[in-house]
């Protein structure tokens, strides 16, 4: 799935295995990992949820599961095992 979320602060763009009811936290548990996103979430709003696929160069990794951007321009990314492959410092 894909949503939208708007933190308060800047909107993420989130790709993962979520649906309505579970996208706040799946953000939270992700964005807490990132440096940029966690000091500065005041609140946590989906706009859009639906299908769209991983933006390239990801959606050529298939161990990718989630991809966290926000508009900051910083793109983090998970593996299915849920470890960091590719962080804001990247």
């Amino acid at each position: 799935m894909y949503a939208e979320i708007d933190y308060g602060y800047g909107t993420a763009q989130i790709w993962g295995d979520f649906d309505a009811s579970s996208v706040e936290r799946f953000f939270m548990q992700h964005a807490n990992q990132c440096f940029g996103i966690r000091k500065s979430i005041a609140k946590v709003e989906m706009t859009l949820i639906g299908e769209k696929p991983l933006p390239m160069p990801w959606a050529d990794l298939r161990d990718a599961s989630t991809v966290l951007k926000h508009s900051g321009g910083d793109t983090i990314v998970w593996n299915s095992k849920g470890e960091k492959i590719k962080s804001e410092w990247d």
